[in-house]
């Protein structure tokens, strides 16, 4: 097949041949994926062997869950809030194979759910030899929070300073494994819903559906119950709703009674006659601690998007009403609303204003989308340059536009409901982001621009030598704007358009 052939085969593949205005009485997929994507990734199952391969890449990972009884998956769920991930530290080996306050620093699996394990000295958590002999308290929530302390804390009880725990950045750290299994543990259940509901949608396979609404509720059962709370380890012990709008109240993290405000070093955060939440969005969340929880929360509402309208072979929906119900209010419009006291224009707020977007068109809420897109031309504006080029860094660049990526996607073919009257003065109608945001492009071809001979970014601020470019762009640039880019998509994945794609493609 000629190029321009193969590029109609494989590229005419998303949103804007349709107009969405409402998900109102209307089943169809209408946010990250739309029904022409589905139909297009069906098609490129029969014509293509990678894209086969990319739908059995999806069985192998979910077919852990799938095999999972409904018992054991509650069982990952839990009513305390999970412990961040950030800061972390193995006793046994710190200072000298693992560094002090490192993120990630245990290796989990579902095998075995209820330990860690340290991914430089292979020691086990929890651990007889270093138990977790602190503690603090959510009195008005009812959470009771324990972790390790070192052993010049333990000799000196009487010093809550902080001064002989570990560190990490400028703050004083706990360590605590049964923490970071309540997160590791949900998150990886939370995980499998999306690649489920998309194995639903491109197989018509009821199962996954299934189980990936069991997951939607499962999830939408846990999350009142958790907490905000920051990545150093301090906790707002407040209903999560009230502890996010007092933040979006008074940013950038809030003026909470002191006795709100807990952490194992009394003071660290009180600001004369009130306390914070550390920094906030820009540390905090529910179940993660990383500007709010809206990247999970908008998986979730595509995995939701994808089954609402999935029936078993009796004819009867897989979400039952008050499972439905629960996805939709406890979860999808709590997060969307936790989210949307953040306004903050920075390299974290993309899902943030994706999610907005997203909810906005599932569910009719126009003032949500055109926050959506005022977040996407807010970062288009004050981010990048009249040229493209980024304000930061290119390995920051690449974060950007990573994680505000969803953004036009969710948005293209959107229309406002009829008789809407946004506040800010606009009525959309099948509008298309790539061509009315016309940085984007901009931005995009920036990645290409700054390329040396081998593709390879320039070693400037934080990147890393030999960091280059990802298909993605050049995938997007081919698809969005110019067949001109295919060639560099060929290059940059190492193949022709035919032997291989990634899921975008798909």
């Amino acid at each position: 097949m000629n190029r321009t052939g193969l590029l109609l085969a494989v590229f005419l593949l998303f949103p804007g041949a349709e107009q969405i205005s409402s998900a109102t009485g209307n089943s169809s997929p209408c946010t990250l994926y739309k029904s022409n994507n589905i139909e297009n990734a069906r098609e490129n199952m029969k014509r293509y062997l990678w894209a086969r391969d990319i739908v059995e890449g999806w069985k192998r990972d979910t077919a852990r869950i799938m095999e999972c009884d409904e018992k054991f998956l509650a069982k990952m769920y839990s009513t305390i809030t999970p412990w961040p991930t950030y800061g972390q530290n193995c006793p046994a080996c710190v200072g000298r194979l693992s560094s002090m306050g490192e993120s990630d620093l245990y290796n989990w699996t579902v095998e075995k759910p209820d330990q860690l394990t340290c991914r430089y000295c292979g020691t086990v958590y929890p651990n007889p030899k270093f138990p977790e002999t602190g503690s603090m308290t959510a009195s008005r929530m009812g959470q009771t929070f324990t972790f390790y302390l070192t052993d010049d804390e333990r000799a000196h009880p009487e010093d809550k300073t902080g001064k002989y725990a570990y560190r990490w950045a400028s703050w004083p750290v706990h360590t605590s494994w049964s923490g970071v299994l309540r997160y590791k543990r949900a998150s990886w259940v939370v995980g499998q819903a999306l690649p489920l509901a998309k194995l639903y949608a491109v197989t018509g396979e009821t199962r996954y559906a299934e189980r990936a609404a069991f997951i939607l509720d499962l999830t939408a059962k846990a999350y009142p119950n958790w907490l905000y709370h920051s990545y150093n380890g301090t906790y707002a012990d407040c209903p999560p709703g009230e502890a996010a709008a007092e933040m979006g109240k008074n940013p950038p993290a809030g003026r909470f009674s002191v006795e709100n405000i807990i952490t194992a070093f009394p003071g660290l955060h009180t600001k004369g006659d009130y306390a914070v939440l550390n920094n906030g969005f820009w540390g905090g969340g529910r179940l993660g601690c990383s500007g709010t929880d809206a990247g999970f929360i908008l998986n979730l509402t595509a995995a939701y998007d994808l089954i609402r309208g999935a029936k078993k072979p009796d004819g009867s929906p897989v979400l039952s009403p008050e499972a439905e119900r629960r996805i939709v209010e406890d979860l999808i419009l709590a997060g969307c609303a936790d989210s949307e006291n953040y306004n903050e224009i920075n390299n974290k707020c993309g899902p943030n204003r994706a999610l907005s977007a997203a909810v906005g068109i599932l569910f009719s809420r126009p003032e949500s989308a055109h926050r959506g897109l005022q977040g996407f031309e807010s970062l288009m504006e004050h981010s990048f340059h009249f040229d493209g080029f980024c304000e930061e860094s290119p390995s920051y660049s690449d974060m950007h536009l990573s994680l505000m990526r969803d953004i036009p996607e969710i948005l293209d073919g959107y229309s406002d409901p009829a008789g809407a009257a946004p506040s800010d003065g606009r009525t959309l109608r099948n509008f298309n982001p790539f061509r009315e945001v016309g940085r984007y492009r901009l931005a995009l071809e920036s990645m290409v621009r700054m390329l040396d001979p081998n593709r390879k970014y320039p070693v400037i601020g934080d990147t890393h030598y030999g960091e280059g470019i990802s298909s993605i762009y050049a995938e997007i640039l081919t698809d969005r704007y110019d067949n001109v880019y295919a060639w560099l998509l060929e290059q940059s994945q190492g193949a022709s358009l035919a032997d291989k794609g990634s899921e975008y493609a798909l």
